[in-house]
């Protein structure tokens, strides 16, 4: 017993300490990347086929490259991996470029962008969708990746243990771990679901949103996003690779949510206007044509 724990806690190490390789990092963020992309054209085509299997199929690839991504990144900052290279000078370069107006942006936007405030937000948000589309279908939608991306962040964040920048380089008091961000990934989830929403066909009785109204909200939302992980690297709380690890988990659950919520539509052979969301990344989410089964 105790030789074959050995042979797996030494496979185990060996593993990871391959992860843990600029290498390994660099490939698997290419070959994700790729397959993320990708994968928004196939699954365009398949839509345009109504082939319900290769839609889902691909989300699920987006899934596995975002998780692949977020894992590999993980490792990285638990082996003080390759990957984390530039997270010194980008502290640096923050706290060195510090100013009153700009302290005073950055601490009202992550006091918006902090997981209290997202949450008070998401409910807000998830009630007002309700209602406009007369179904509680939508505002589950927005919800759940919040309540899983949160999850998920508080757990990997006692797994890894990382610690936070050094003291002096903090702008305001935090004692919990350092990756991933809290606030990023709640920021990411929050925008995410929203973006989910507004992509979906319409509701029967609703007019379809223009193409401009998408795009614009897209921009928006990866602003917002770009504007709360400055914020956290500017205040001096968190390391590059904990605010990159943050969009990636809460777009990881945005993904997930939708690949859910497209299976469980089609399960149910119920038309709703958010049966078939898809999130890609960078893309913005797609939806089954109406009568797809």
């Amino acid at each position: 017993m105790n030789g074959t724990r050995g042979v797996v806690d030494t496979l185990i190490t060996e593993i990871a300490t391959e992860i843990a390789t600029a290498e390994i990092a660099i490939w698997t963020v290419a070959i994700a990347t790729v397959a993320i992309v990708f994968s928004v054209f196939a699954q365009r085509r398949a839509r345009f086929d109504q082939n319900v299997a290769a839609i889902i199929g691909w989300a699920t690839v987006r899934v596995a490259a975002l998780l692949a991504m977020l894992i590999v990144l993980a490792v990285q900052v638990a082996r003080s991996g390759w990957l984390t290279g530039a997270d010194t000078a980008t502290l640096d370069w923050f706290v060195a470029h510090r100013s009153p107006i700009w302290t005073t942006v950055a601490i009202a936007v992550t006091t918006v962008g902090g997981p209290a405030g997202v949450a008070v937000i998401a409910v807000v948000v998830a009630a007002v969708v309700g209602w406009k589309r007369r179904a509680i279908g939508p505002a589950v939608l927005v919800l759940s990746p919040v309540v899983l991306a949160g999850t998920a962040s508080t757990l990997i964040k006692h797994v890894v243990g990382r610690e936070r920048p050094p003291v002096a380089a903090h702008m305001m008091a935090e004692t919990d771990f350092s990756f991933p961000s809290g606030h990023v990934t709640a920021t990411t989830a929050l925008v995410g679901a929203v973006l989910l929403v507004v992509w979906a066909d319409a509701a029967p009785g609703l007019r379809a949103r223009s193409t401009a109204t998408k795009l614009t909200a897209t921009a928006a939302a990866l602003m917002v996003v770009a504007a709360v992980m400055m914020t956290r690297l500017y205040l001096g709380v968190h390391w590059l690779t904990d605010v990159s690890a943050g969009a990636l988990l809460g777009a990881t659950a945005v993904a997930a949510i939708a690949l859910l919520a497209t299976v469980v539509g089609l399960l149910s052979g119920r038309d709703r206007e958010y049966a078939g969301a898809e999130v890609a990344v960078p893309a913005p989410p797609y939806a089954l044509p109406r009568g797809s089964k």
